[in-house]
């Protein structure tokens, strides 16, 4: 009995074992998936938060993205906007060129112009004539800016006297008078004051560039002469001296009309002096004077001239 009792008592005490410890595994295996569940979660959370920072830092990097392409296309439009006047400002390169070309041209036109001529004059009355000495005061008045076809119109105002040569005539007073004394040389100086308008063609307006250093020009214009004769031819005839007032001096009315050529002393180059070359014009001039009283007689000069 003694026997069998233990025998149970161990079967028991086994079977009491073999209960107890897939109990007691079960409960440590349920402690350890507890805590490794909790990192799990943990490290799900941290991730979720990490991933939330990504949509963030995404977004605002799309923001950006999206304002720099904004940025992006209204510079597009401006540099569209620029290409236009830039392409219109080529086509009119020629025409601002032409205009600054006037501009310089019109910059180195002297308005002003004072000179003088020198040259030989016939005489009026029939008297031998003599060298010519003058002065004028030219301005510009109209161009063709102003509506002058191919050139430009000046006003001028010129005083100058004819020295005549000698006469050796009996029909002199002093010869009258005496006549012991025979023919006496007389002679006549005629002085002159012409305000004249005149037009230039220029041929640079014309096309003609290399050409617009020459200016030919025409004149015309009212006049006044004071004949000054040495001593007054006082017989009537077809002389020297003829139809002369009877008197020392002469004055008459009348007209002027002529032709001339200015030449810009420009076209030389040479840099020591050429400010001065850009000022000095000169050229040859022919003018007719026709008095009221029917006398008339030619004028040949050349003439130099200085430009402000």
């Amino acid at each position: 009995m003694n026997t069998c009792g233990k025998f149970v008592a161990m079967v028991v005490m086994a079977t009491e074992i073999a209960v107890w410890m897939p109990a007691a595994a079960l409960a440590a295996g349920t402690g350890k998936l507890s805590a490794s569940q909790r990192a799990l979660e943990a490290r799900l959370e941290l991730l979720e938060k990490q991933n939330q920072m990504l949509e963030q830092q995404n977004r605002t990097i799309q923001s950006q993205v999206s304002a720099q392409k904004q940025e992006i296309d209204a510079l597009k439009q401006q540099m569209q906007g620029t290409v236009q006047p830039v392409a219109s400002l080529q086509q009119d390169m020629p025409k601002l060129k032409q205009q600054v070309s006037k501009i310089e041209a019109k910059q180195s036109d002297l308005p002003f112009e004072v000179g003088f001529r020198t040259g030989w004059g016939e005489s009026p009355y029939g008297m031998p004539g003599g060298l010519f000495y003058g002065a004028y005061l030219n301005h510009r008045l109209l161009d063709h800016d102003d509506g002058v076809p191919g050139g430009f119109v000046s006003g001028e105002l010129m005083a100058g006297v004819i020295m005549g040569n000698h006469a050796v005539t009996s029909a002199n007073l002093a010869s009258i008078l005496v006549p012991a004394l025979g023919s006496q040389s007389t002679w006549i100086d005629t002085v002159e004051i012409q305000p004249t308008v005149q037009y230039h063609l220029d041929p640079g307006l014309l096309g003609y560039e290399n050409l617009s250093w020459i200016k030919p020009y025409v004149l015309a214009g009212p006049a006044m002469w004071i004949g000054l004769m040495s001593t007054p031819v006082v017989v009537k005839g077809k002389m020297a001296g003829d139809n002369f007032r009877h008197y020392d001096a002469n004055f008459e009315g009348g007209g002027v009309f002529g032709l001339g050529t200015e030449l810009s002393l420009s076209v030389i180059k040479i840099p020591a002096i050429q400010g001065i070359l850009d000022k000095t014009f000169v050229g040859p001039e022919w003018r007719y004077n026709q008095m009221a009283n029917g006398q008339g007689f030619n004028q040949y000069s050349g003439s130099i001239g200085f430009g402000w």
